[in-house]
């Protein structure tokens, strides 16, 4: 039996989204559940929230409010990729498209939100593949409970991503979230998971991302 719930940031997103785009014409399942902060070591470094604040502004019409929150997320995600060991050159790239949005933002020379969304959905995608780099690393470490809090946050990035590109899991994108999901909290509780395992789940999650970039941007590839 699957179980969902809603943020209140979830809830603001929505509502900010719904009103500044169209619907994604597909919407046969529900996007994996985003956990609560709590879970979630290092919270205070997650940039999701500023980036919403930031598109809530927009569409009030606020570009000096909107683009004080872009730079905060930019703040957070230079933290975040400063505080890990792994490959962090999708996630400088994603902070170089932000600076411009921000200036861009600041100086009211974007015209629509999308160009926000589009900014906001890459900073996600590689939020969720440095996170994915930093479970394996923490694995072998040793340190299995910190892997499945990055592997959770990962899932957390994922659903970011559909949801700033209004996209819908098929149900078997679900149940791959939902499996790393449960993968997450058996590394976090020590349960016994082999390498092997681990090492399936984040290849399938990174193909996944990958895909979606593709479906996303096509014609761009993965940065």
């Amino acid at each position: 039996m699957k179980r969902y719930f809603t943020c209140k940031w979830l809830l603001m997103g929505a509502v900010v989204l719904s009103a500044c785009q169209s619907k994604h014409e597909n919407t046969s399942h529900e996007t994996v559940p985003v956990s609560s902060k709590s879970e979630i070591t290092l919270s205070e470094t997650e940039p999701d929230e500023q980036f919403w604040l930031a598109l809530e502004s927009y569409a009030k019409g606020d570009a000096k409010e909107s683009a004080g929150f872009i730079d905060d997320g930019i703040a957070a995600m230079e933290k975040i990729a400063d505080s890990h060991e792994a490959n962090r050159k999708a996630i400088d790239h994603s902070i170089q498209d932000l600076k411009k949005l921000s200036d861009k933002v600041a100086n009211n020379q974007v015209t629509s939100i999308t160009e926000l969304n589009k900014a906001f959905g890459h900073a996600a995608q590689s939020l969720a593949h440095l996170r994915l780099q930093v479970t394996e690393i923490e694995f072998f470490k040793k340190s299995e409970a910190q892997a499945g809090t990055h592997l959770q946050s990962a899932v957390e990035h994922a659903n970011r991503y559909m949801q700033y590109h209004k996209y819908t899991p098929s149900e078997e994108e679900h149940a791959l979230l939902m499996d790393t999901k449960d993968l997450s909290k058996r590394l976090e509780q020590g349960d016994n998971v082999s390498e092997e395992e681990l090492k399936v789940n984040i290849k399938n999650i990174d193909s996944l991302l990958m895909n979606w970039e593709t479906r996303f941007n096509p014609g761009q590839g993965h940065r």
